[in-house]
């Protein structure tokens, strides 16, 4: 869990690349993560873009969980990623990532 910056929401920072729950057995750790994803891609919590010329999309990665789906790949795509950030990352927040100065 975490809780967003600006809005001081909690939020839960998982998805499918979860493995395990630090300090609990792995079996029901992962149980719980898998219950929670159920939980959070129910078709009323899901946004599904369907593109049309023109369009921009923005979201916020600290409280999103998003995933690339097939698209038709004789089709053009043109990717710009934009990542601005006035905050630690998770990790640095969390204080779980070390960071040296070079």
């Amino acid at each position: 869990m975490r809780h967003h910056p600006a809005s001081g929401r909690t939020s839960l920072y998982l998805a499918s690349h979860a493995s395990h729950i630090i300090g609990w057995p792995v079996e029901k750790g992962r149980a719980l993560i898998e219950e929670l994803i159920a939980f959070a891609t129910q078709p009323q919590f899901v946004y599904q873009h369907h593109w049309t010329v023109g369009d921009l999309v923005i979201w916020d990665n600290r409280c999103t969980m998003h995933r690339g789906r097939p698209y038709d790949d004789t089709q053009r795509r043109v990717l710009h990623r934009t990542t601005v950030s006035d905050r630690a990352n998770t990790l640095e927040q969390e204080g779980l990532l070390a960071i040296s100065a070079a």
